[in-house]
C-alpha cells in the first residue's frame, strides 16, 4: 500500500508513525504495545481515505488489530463521513476493529447517512465501540427505515454490560419488518440468561441466527428450544463452538422429537463435544433437517454406527459435514498407547478406519437424498478405496464429497485407483467410462498434489457441469487428446452425417483451461492437421455403439 505525503481527499496531511508515537506517548497511553498501535492508526488514515470513494460498498476494515480512536483522526473520519451523506447507492456498510470518534459524531454524521439512503441491506460491525452499537439501535427504530436484511454484530462482547441496551437492541431487532438474519456469536451470551433470554425474543421473526461461541451451557440450550417451540420463521441456527455437550443435544434431540412442524432446516452444532452415542443423543439427526454440521466433535464408533443407521434410512438430509470424525478415535488410541497396549492400538486403529468407510460408503449407497459430504481430515487409507468406489458408482445424487487430508495418496495410496474406478477409466473400453460416477465433484487433495498423475482437477470441473452427456464428451476429450489412451485409425469423412459434425466440432473447440487442456486440439486443427484431429474423433465416437445416448435429451436435464 502506497504511503502518500498527502491524503488523496481535501488535502489533509499524512500523519506518519512518528507522529502518533508520539501524541501516545504525551498522552501516556498504551505504554506497552504503543508503536503498534500507532502502526494502527497511521494505516487506519489511508482505510478512511480509500472508502471516501466508496460507491455501494463502505469496507473500514483493520487488518492490523483494534484501533481505537485518537482525536488527530477526527478530520479524517469528518471528511469520509461528508463524502457519504449523498450516496444513494450504498446498500452495505462494514466496519471491523475501529472506534468511531465519540458522541455527538454518530447523530451528526452517521444517522443522516440512514435517513437519505434507505437501500443499505447490510451492515456489519465487529468489534467496534458502543458508540457505534448503540447508533445502530437507533437506526433501527427509525421511522422511515432503511431495507435492512442482515445485521452482524459478532466480537462485541465487551460492549454490552447494561441489560437495558440489551432490552432497547431486542425490540429494535423484532420491530424491524425486513431483518432476516443477524450474527450474535461471541458476545458471551451464555454467561446471562437474562441476555440471552432477551436476544432470542428480538430474534422471534428471523430466518437465520447464529450464535457461535457465546459460551451457552445447556440451561441456555433450554432456553433456545423454547424459544424453537413456538417459532415458526428460523430457517437457520448455528450454536457452533459452544461446548454444551450430550446434554445439551439431548434437549434438541427431545424438541425435534416431539415438534416435527418446525420451519428450522439448517443446524450447525459443530465443536460442541458431542457424541451421539445413545440413541437418544442421535434422534438430533432429525428428518426435518436439510444440512447438519456434526465437524469437530467427539464422536466415536459408537456415535458413528447411530449416523450410519441415520443415512441408511434415506432421510431428506442434503448436506452432513462430519469431518474429524476418526480424530479423537485417534487420540482415544493414543491414551492406550500411553498405556503401553501397543498391539491394540494399531489392530484397532487399522480396523476401525477401513471399518468406518465401510459403513459410511454402504449407508451412502443407499442413501438418495444427501448432496454434500465432508469427511475430511480424517485417516481413510488406500484399503477404504473399494468401498467409496463402490459408492460412488451406485450413487448419482452426491454433488460433493471431500476427502482432502485423508492418507489416500497419488500412486500407491489408492488416488489413482479411486479416480480411475470411480470418475474416469479410459484404460478399457469406451462403454466403462460412461459407467463412471458423473455428477459427483470429488476432492482428494488441498493443493492438488498429484493431480499431474490423476486428473482430479479436470474431472471434478467436468462433473460440475450438472449435464451428463457434456461430463461424458469432455471426459473423451480427455482420454483421446491429453492421455491419448483411446486407440484410433484414420477413416476418410465422406460418410460423416450432417447431424453428427456439430458434435464432432465441438470435441476439437472445447477447452478447460487448466493446463490448456483441449487446445492440443485446437492448434492441431490450426497447423492444418484438423482432418486427422477429427477423424480420430470420428473413429471413436462412430465406433462406439453407445453413442447415440449421449446425445437424448435424458443425460441433459
Amino acid at each position: 500500500m502506497p504511503t502518500p505525503t498527502k491524503a488523496k481527499a481535501g488535502g489533509l496531511p499524512f500523519l506518519s508513525h512518528s507522529h502518533f508515537m508520539q501524541k501516545l506517548k504525551e498522552e501516556n497511553r498504551f505504554e506497552k504495545n504503543r508503536f503498534t498501535v500507532a502502526k494502527r492508526l497511521e494505516r487506519f488514515q489511508l482505510i478512511l481515505s480509500n472508502e471516501q470513494n466508496a460507491d455501494s460498498q463502505i469496507n473500514l476494515k483493520s487488518t492490523l488489530g483494534y484501533v481505537p480512536y485518537h482525536e488527530d483522526l477526527l478530520p479524517r473520519w469528518n471528511a469520509f463521513a461528508d463524502s457519504q451523506k449523498d450516496n444513494k447507492s450504498l446498500t452495505s456498510i462494514t466496519v471491523h476493529n475501529s472506534c468511531i470518534p465519540p458522541s455527538p459524531f454518530f447523530r451528526d454524521k452517521i444517522y443522516p447517512i440512514f435517513q437519505k439512503n434507505q437501500n443499505i441491506t447490510s451492515l456489519e460491525l465487529r468489534g467496534v465501540n458502543r458508540s457505534l452499537i448503540f447508533g445502530v439501535i437507533s437506526v433501527l427504530k427509525m421511522k422511515k427505515r432503511c431495507k435492512l436484511v442482515s445485521l452482524d454484530l459478532s466480537w462485541n462482547k465487551t460492549r454490552f454490560t447494561d441489560i437495558a441496551r440489551y432490552q432497547s437492541l431486542s425490540e429494535a431487532i423484532g420491530n424491524h419488518p425486513s431483518l432476516a438474519y443477524v450474527n450474535f456469536s461471541n458476545n458471551a451470551l451464555g454467561e446471562n440468561v437474562d441476555h440471552l433470554s432477551l436476544v432470542l425474543k428480538g430474534s422471534d421473526k428471523l430466518e437465520s441466527l447464529i450464535l457461535d461461541s457465546n459460551n451457552i451451557d445447556s440451561d441456555g440450550v433450554d432456553l433456545i428450544m423454547k424459544f424453537l417451540k413456538s417459532n415458526k420463521t428460523l430457517t437457520t441456527l448455528s450454536l457452533s463452538d459452544n461446548d454444551f455437550g450430550n446434554k445439551g443435544v439431548k434437549a434438541f434431540a427431545s424438541t425435534f422429537e416431539e415438534n416435527d412442524d418446525m420451519a428450522l432446516r439448517e443446524l450447525n452444532l459443530s465443536k460442541n463435544g458431542l457424541t451421539l452415542a445413545t440413541k437418544v443423543e442421535s434422534k438430533v439427526l432429525s428428518d426435518m433437517l436439510m444440512h447438519i454440521d456434526l465437524s469437530h466433535n467427539l464422536i466415536g464408533v459408537q456415535g458413528l454406527k447411530n449416523v450410519v443407521a441415520y443415512l441408511a434410512g434415506n432421510p431428506p438430509l442434503a448436506c452432513m459435514v462430519s469431518f474429524i470424525l476418526l480424530s479423537h478415535i485417534v487420540s482415544l488410541l493414543n491414551l492406550w498407547l500411553s498405556l503401553n497396549i501397543v498391539l491394540l492400538q494399531n489392530l484397532a486403529g487399522n480396523i476401525l478406519r477401513n471399518n468406518v468407510a465401510a459403513l459410511l460408503m454402504g449407508a451412502l449407497k443407499r442413501n438418495t437424498n444427501l448432496a454434500h459430504l465432508n469427511l475430511g481430515h480424517n485417516s481413510f487409507t488406500k484399503a477404504s478405496v473399494p468401498c467409496i468406489v463402490d459408492a460412488l458408482k451406485n450413487n448419482s445424487t452426491l454433488l460433493t464429497l471431500d476427502l482432502t487430508d485423508n492418507k489416500i495418496k497419488p500412486k500407491s495410496g489408492g488416488r489413482k485407483e479411486l479416480v480411475k474406478n470411480a470418475l474416469f477409466d479410459s484404460t478399457s473400453l469406451l462403454e466403462s467410462i460412461i459407467d463412471s460416477n458423473h455428477s459427483c465433484q470429488v476432492y482428494l487433495s488441498d493443493n492438488n498434489w498429484g493431480n499431474k498423475d490423476t486428473h482430479e482437477v479436470e474431472i471434478r470441473k467436468m462433473n460440475a457441469f450438472g449435464n451428463k452427456g457434456k461430463t461424458i464428451r469432455y471426459k473423451l476429450v480427455l482420454a483421446m487428446f491429453t492421455l491419448k489412451t483411446i486407440p484410433f485409425n484414420p477413416l476418410a469423412f465422406q460418410h460423416i452425417s450432417l447431424e453428427l459434425m456439430p458434435r464432432l466440432l465441438e470435441f476439437v473447440q472445447q477447452e478447460m483451461g487448466h493446463k490448456g487442456f483441449g487446445k492440443d486440439v485446437w492448434n492441431a486443427s490450426r497447423k492444418g492437421k484438423g482432418v486427422k484431429c477429427l477423424t480420430r474423433v470420428y473413429e471413436v465416437v462412430t465406433g462406439w455403439s453407445m453413442l447415440p445416448s449421449l446425445f437424448e435429451v435424458s443425460f441433459f436435464a
